[in-house]
């Protein structure tokens, strides 16, 4: 049976966060290059209900009721492998959540259903939103982010900025930046001006930090992003990497010691590890990050394969 709680896992934005995932692995409106998980088998921009309701209840009451854990999180994710606004049971998740619970919860979405009245309706009780956007130009969007048929760029700033009208939470927005795509100077101005119309509480821009779905997806320079990061005004920062010492979370440091004692032994994948440790991909991935930003392992490209191993 399919797990849909995963973590508590440290996060780059949200410190220490429980993450819940709506909807199957890579059930996506977008296919972009850049995306960690790899690629959207048919992007979809349909929503449903993609997961039975029943069993998210049962494991979300689960996991409040007997894990002392629950204490210890700054936020609850929507979020996971695919986008999250898709499923139609949306506001009956959270109505759950906030009954058993007071943690904050947060939305990770990519942003693209905010056109439709009832996702922004569905939303307005949450704590922050964090929604993505790389491109303006429609061409740009059909090669970065190849997204559902249905799917226009304007549509969704539209729908970005009807959100900041109705909604009086937090909204953080991601720009990220891939190397020969979304960097040009005309780019770059489009998403400012974008951005001004949006009026998100912040502007986080980051790059590519993990092999993509095309090999393509390369990161800018550092010196780009602080170039960059006072044209887009006082609300901008670039996304700084989540440091592990800060993750009290034992269940995660036992991961993390177990990951890497698996790789001492011999290079693995994602995938391999996930298989071997009875994980979500996701989770999978984040630990992995934060390993390799410590220095304590590296990635190695074999046969079409990202492995990974200890640097020592």
């Amino acid at each position: 049976m399919a797990s849909y709680i995963f973590g508590p896992v440290p996060s780059r934005r949200l410190g220490l966060s429980l993450g819940i995932d709506l909807v199957p692995f890579k059930t996506c409106t977008l296919d972009c290059i850049y995306c960690e998980l790899g690629k959207t088998a048919t992007p979809v921009s349909k929503r449903a209900a993609y997961v039975p309701f029943s069993q998210l209840e049962d494991e979300i009451r689960n996991f409040f009721a007997s894990n002392e854990r629950a204490q210890q999180l700054d936020f609850i994710t929507l979020s996971g492998s695919g986008e999250p606004t898709l499923n139609q049971d949306l506001p009956r998740v959270v109505k759950l959540l906030q009954q058993l619970s007071k943690t904050p919860i947060a939305l990770l979405t990519n942003g693209t259903l905010f056109s439709l009245p009832e996702v922004r309706q569905e939303v307005l009780t949450l704590d922050l939103i964090l929604p993505s956007l790389d491109v303006v130009s429609e061409e740009l969007f059909r090669t970065l982010n190849r997204p559902a048929a249905t799917l226009k760029s304007q549509e969704i700033i539209d729908g970005l900025v009807a959100l900041r009208l109705e909604y009086s939470g937090q909204i953080w927005l991601e720009i990220l930046f891939c190397k020969g795509f979304n960097d040009s100077p005309a780019e770059i101005e489009r998403l400012i001006q974008a951005t001004k119309a949006i009026k998100p509480d912040k502007i986080q821009l980051n790059t590519v930090v993990r092999p993509g779905a095309l090999a393509q997806a390369q990161a800018v320079e550092p010196s780009f992003l602080s170039a960059l990061l006072p044209r887009f005004g006082p609300e901008a920062e670039i996304i700084a990497p989540f440091n592990i010492s800060r993750d009290h979370n034992k269940t995660t440091e036992q991961t993390a010691k177990t990951i890497l004692a698996t790789l001492k032994r011999r290079p693995c994948t994602a995938d391999d590890l996930k298989h071997a440790l009875g994980l979500k991909k996701v989770e999978v991935i984040k630990i992995l990050d934060l390993l390799r930003e410590k220095g304590e392992i590296k990635m190695l490209q074999h046969s079409d394969k990202c492995y990974y191993q200890t640097t020592n």
